[in-house]
C-alpha cells in the first residue's frame, strides 16, 4: 500500500511536535532536526524572546488568552517557511491551528511518565503542573485532541533515542520529507 493510500501526503513542509507539557518536544526535536539536517524551533522560546517574558509571567501577567493568540501568531508565522521540525506548547493544539502541510507527530507519554521525566526545577516553569491533579485531567481531557490531530503517534514511554528512532525511521520509510 503506498503512503497515499494510507492518507500521508509524499511532502510536508515542516514536522510539528504535539504532546503534553514535559513529554519531551523540545528534547527530541533538536536531536531530530540535527539527525534531518532540519532547522529547530520552539514556539515556547520563540515567544518568551519576543515578549522578552517566561512563560510563567506571561501567564501570570497577561493571562492564558493573551499566550494563546501569541501561540497562534507563532505557529501561522513558522509554518509559512520549511524544512523546519516545530516543538509546540502542550495546549497549542487544543487553542491553535497547525497548517495541514505540516507532518504533526504526536508524542505520545503516559501523565506519570511525564511526571517523572521532569526535574522539579522544570516542573516549576510549567504554570499549569503546579497543581498535579489538576495536570491530571488536563491531560486526559488532552488525549484526544492530540491523536486527532497527529499525522503519526508515537509511543513515548519509552527511552527517548527509541523513539526518537521509531520517528525518524517513520519519515524516511515513509519519504514524507
Amino acid at each position: 500500500m503506498s503512503s497515499l493510500q494510507k492518507g500521508y501526503k509524499l511532502v510536508y513542509d515542516n514536522i510539528v511536535l504535539i504532546g503534553f507539557m514535559g513529554s519531551g518536544k523540545t528534547s527530541v526535536g533538536k536531536v531530530l532536526a540535527r539527525q534531518l539536517y532540519k532547522e529547530f524551533v520552539d514556539v515556547d522560546s520563540i515567544i518568551e524572546v519576543e515578549q522578552n517574558s517566561s512563560i510563567s509571567d506571561i501567564f501570570e501577567n497577561k493571562g492564558e488568552d493573551y499566550f494563546r493568540a501569541l501561540e497562534q501568531k507563532c505557529i501561522n508565522e513558522l509554518t509559512q517557511k520549511t524544512g523546519q521540525v516545530i516543538a509546540t506548547g502542550g495546549g497549542l493544539p487544543i487553542y491553535s491551528s497547525i497548517s495541514k502541510k505540516s507532518l504533526i507527530v504526536y508524542i505520545d507519554a503516559d501523565f506519570d511518565v511525564i511526571l517523572n521525566r521532569l526535574p522539579a526545577k522544570e516542573r516549576d516553569k510549567r504554570p499549569l503542573l503546579q497543581d498535579e491533579s489538576r495536570a491530571r485531567a488536563l491531560f486526559n481531557q488532552r488525549i484526544d485532541t492530540y491523536k486527532e490531530q497527529a499525522t503519526f503517534s508515537v509511543d513515548a514511554n519509552q527511552s527517548i533515542s527509541t523513539f526518537i528512532h521509531v520517528i525518524r525511521d517513520f519519515i524516511l520509510d515513509k519519504r514524507v520529507l
